[in-house]
């Protein structure tokens, strides 16, 4: 099947975002400066285009519109479920850093277990979409 261009630009977008989330985790966890700016970058646009998209191809999915075999739905669905879940997580986090930062303190860097159990959660999540873009449009 042949790769919408937007899914294209979703899945190569979403390594950015990934890039961004994992720059401002870093900043916080060596104890610099929270940059807001990227936060906010990342954060509105994961909500307005890979959000937005994931909405989206959920809603062509439940039409029934396109073929795809239930248990490859199941995993789209757990996909989506987790994406969301990280991304609102993404963004929670993000504030209380923020805040934190403000403070004195460091928000990501004072709770390892949250903060690796966050990114662990991020990449299946991550990991999971590239690997649906994959079976969907790349292999046979």
């Amino acid at each position: 099947m042949h790769a919408p261009p937007f899914s294209i630009f979703s899945a190569i977008s979403e390594l950015f975002v990934t890039a961004g989330v994992l720059y401002i985790i870093r900043r916080n966890w060596t104890r610099r400066t929270f940059s807001l700016a990227v936060f906010l970058a990342v954060a509105l646009f994961e909500a307005l285009v890979n959000v937005m998209y994931m909405a989206r191809r959920s809603a062509e999915a439940a039409s029934g519109a396109q073929a795809i075999a239930p248990g490859l739905r199941v995993f789209f669905a757990l996909h989506g479920m987790l994406s969301l879940l990280a991304y609102l997580v993404f963004v929670i986090f993000g504030v209380l850093a923020y805040q934190e930062q403000r403070a004195g303190r460091f928000w990501f860097r004072d709770r390892p277990g949250v903060t690796w159990t966050f990114l662990v959660a991020w990449m299946i999540s991550v990991i999971s979409g590239e690997v649906l873009f994959a079976v969907r449009y790349l292999l046979p």
